[in-house]
């Protein structure tokens, strides 16, 4: 019985798209965001800010999904080819972001307005540049409804957490 395929690894490590820059930011963007919230996380807190951004993790991850399945858009060029969506945003650089200003903005309003520049960045910022850089293609779909589409997960999100607070405050 042999335990590893070397033609898979073969193909997998050296064929693929490893000597490509790309591949190299993917791979980098799903650990730093990590590393960085790692260092900057208030760690009272680390638990509520951590199922927040696993919260965001999954509902990127699933509308990713749904968003590749129904061809509103695709990744041309993606870290690893099996996986249908950009595990890289879905799993690191979007619960991150969220997670930061989770952490640093307390009342409502500023919490409105750092979703807003947050998607701002995400949608009108980070799309384009990987449209640019042939990571990104969207089909039926907008960058205004991206922004519109990170604005109103935050919302939810964050209502959604408040509520738990306020219910875990009274036990």
């Amino acid at each position: 019985m042999e335990i590893v395929n070397y033609d898979y690894l073969y193909n997998r490590i050296v064929l693929s798209s490893i000597a490509d820059p790309r591949w190299w930011l993917l791979l980098t963007s799903i650990f730093l965001p990590w590393v960085i919230w790692w260092w900057i996380v208030d760690k009272k807190r680390v638990f509520e800010i951590l199922a927040y951004g696993l919260c965001w993790a999954a509902m990127a991850t699933w509308l990713d999904l749904l968003g590749t399945e129904y061809g509103k858009w695709s990744y041309p060029f993606k870290l690893n080819t099996d996986i249908q969506t950009l595990l890289p945003a879905d799993s690191a650089v979007i619960p991150v972001m969220y997670m930061i200003l989770y952490q640093y903005v307390s009342t409502w309003k500023r919490f409105v307005i750092g979703s807003v520049l947050c998607a701002a960045v995400l949608s009108f910022i980070f799309e384009p540049l990987f449209m640019m850089l042939d990571m990104l293609e969207l089909k039926e779909w907008t960058h205004m409804k991206s922004f519109f589409s990170f604005i109103s997960l935050a919302l939810a999100t964050k209502t959604l957490f408040s509520f738990i607070n306020k219910k875990q405050s009274t036990f």
